[in-house]
């Protein structure tokens, strides 16, 4: 046998082969953060709400953190998350500003809703305009992989629709502060929609099998790749004992 390998093609080998095994350490990766978020929302499941004004808001790890708070609901200025799926169907999540005794406000995620026969037709989410006592948990706001120009401005008119939250704008559109956490209302809480509140388009299991499938394509890379590199070398010899 002998090893007859190019130079040129030996190096994009080597660059499909870490190509390859980058993809499947990233997925091992992504299944690790997501069983990481499982893991903290049930940890935080067994807390008891604490007052959102004992804590501070601008703190990086609240997702998922029970909260319990009193705010006036401005009903007349809610906004509609758009472009949210569940089950297959396209629809809307509700945020409804509360507004603080502080002067701060929140945007209290009261569920999803579907979508009309067209964006045309929106939901109906009226709400009284009253003072509530509220308690749910803390999360970011959905976000898209691919952020396009414009998917964070709120449209014309009350309510407002937009692709992605921008806090800072949706302050300047009110005229009020707005944290930048969601609260997250309880199921077990009025007014509120479907609040089924983590789902995974993808479980962390999802992630490890994409990982195996990277893994196994690198070894038949690598197999492939010997295969054609190694080449059987005969002696006249061997065809004339």
């Amino acid at each position: 046998m002998q090893f007859k390998a190019n130079f040129f093609l030996t190096l994009l080998a080597l660059a499909v082969l870490a190509l390859l095994l980058s993809l499947g350490f990233w997925q091992l990766d992504r299944a690790k953060q997501k069983q990481q978020l499982l893991d903290l929302q049930a940890d935080r499941l067994l807390l008891d709400p604490v007052d959102l004004s004992s804590i501070d808001i601008n703190e990086m790890n609240l997702r998922y953190l029970p909260v319990k708070t009193i705010g006036t609901l401005d009903a007349e200025h809610q906004i509609l998350i758009d472009n949210q799926v569940r089950k297959g169907q396209v629809g809307y999540s509700v945020l409804t500003p509360v507004r603080l005794n502080d002067g701060q406000a929140i945007l209290l995620n009261r569920g999803w809703v579907a979508m009309g026969s067209d964006r045309n037709h929106l939901p109906d989410v009226k709400i009284p305009n009253i003072k509530a006592a509220l308690i749910g948990k803390l999360d970011r706001f959905p976000s898209v992989g691919i952020k396009l120009d414009m998917a964070d401005v709120l449209s014309k008119g009350w309510p407002a629709v937009t692709q992605v939250i921008d806090v800072n704008k949706v302050g300047e559109r009110l005229g009020y502060q707005i944290m930048p956490y969601q609260l997250l209302l309880d199921k077990s809480e009025p007014h509120g929609y479907d609040r089924e509140w983590v789902v995974m388009k993808m479980g962390p299991q999802k992630h490890h099998g994409y990982a195996f499938q990277w893994f196994a394509l690198s070894a038949v890379w690598v197999t492939l790749y010997f295969v054609l590199t190694l080449k059987k070398g005969f002696k006249k010899d061997d065809f004339t004992n």
